[in-house]
């Protein structure tokens, strides 16, 4: 029989390839004394702004593994993902912010679909060790929060502890063509924690403590893409388009500055089916903006447009 995870993949996705250029990056995050012990967060960083990441998995002889020397801290109002993590709560229940709880991509209970199948959460909830040995967490492929962030990052965790948290993981996800990628047996140490920021001195907004360059450097410029050239990376995600929703996704931070991003789409015969035009407030993980649509299935053609940047790629709607 095959197992629990085996079966939901097939479903979302199917089988396939091994990636060995995936691998997991630590950062330390300033709680600054409002719970017990030091919390970190836990990323996945992929290959290309143009892979994704859908499931944290253990099946077929890899097992899933959180443990602490200590124990990891878990607020009353928490849960074991942030689905629970709700920002109206947080303002009053700070200690909330610095809870441990699983994910993927999402640090909130905001436009998050998490789900889980086939793990006991129970011994982590009472700040003790998660094992898995057949199950996932996971949203679905086509999901915004999938894509990676500023970085090719996707965050998959945040861990608070009074002790040293050490994992090993398995992930799933998508390539730049549309593929399924694995990765087995990943491990990490909160002891390699960095610090992330900007580690370019000759950035504006440089950061002198920083110790992981988490693709965030700006340029001297306060208005603009800045830091983003004219040939600048960015692709549709999911492409081809099954939902209402999709993301434009850029390699690079986008500071869009007083001047506002439009976005628009056209059809065959070159008519603007879909206008949008972007703050600085859309725009989701740094480096993504999120397109709703009511366009029937077909090809389009979809233009982004802001200062000196303007490009253009070919996405389909399927119904």
């Amino acid at each position: 029989m095959k197992n629990l995870f085996a079966m939901t993949a097939a479903l979302m996705m199917g089988f396939g390839a091994s990636a060995s250029n995936v691998e997991l990056v630590v950062e330390a995050v300033d709680n600054q004394g409002t719970v017990p012990g030091n919390t970190y967060r836990v990323y996945a960083v992929l290959p290309s702004a143009q892979h994704s990441l859908h499931a944290v998995f253990a099946a077929e002889g890899h097992v899933l593994n959180l443990a602490t020397t200590g124990t990891f801290f878990q607020h009353q109002y928490g849960s074991y993902s942030s689905l629970d993590i709700n920002e109206n709560i947080v303002a009053i229940e700070p200690g909330l912010a610095f809870d441990s709880w699983v994910t993927v991509g999402a640090k909130n209970s905001d436009n998050n679909n998490f789900w889980t199948i086939g793990i006991d959460y129970e011994n982590f909830l009472a700040g003790q060790e998660l094992t898995v040995v057949d199950g996932a967490w996971f949203v679905v492929p086509t999901d915004i929060n999938a894509a990676a962030e500023v970085g090719n990052k996707v965050l998959l965790m945040q861990l608070t502890t009074d002790g040293t948290a050490t994992g090993v993981l398995n992930l799933q996800g998508r390539d730049g063509e549309g593929g399924t990628w694995r990765a087995h047996d990943l491990t990490f140490t909160t002891t390699d924690a960095h610090v992330f920021g900007c580690t370019d001195a000759s950035a504006s907004n440089y950061n002198a403590n920083a110790t992981y360059n988490d693709g965030t450097c700006e340029g001297e410029a306060s208005t603009g893409l800045t830091g983003i050239s004219a040939d600048t990376q960015w692709s549709i995600f999911p492409n081809p388009v099954v939902e209402s929703t999709f993301s434009v996704k850029f390699d690079a931070e986008l500071v869009l500055g007083e001047e506002n991003m439009v976005i628009e789409a056209t059809d065959l015969s070159g008519k603007i089916v879909l206008s949008q035009e972007i703050t600085q407030g859309d725009v989701v993980g740094g480096n993504r903006v999120l397109v709703k649509h009511s366009l029937a299935a077909g090809t389009y053609t979809l233009s982004a447009k802001h200062a000196d940047f303007s490009a253009a790629q070919n996405f389909v709607v399927t119904r």
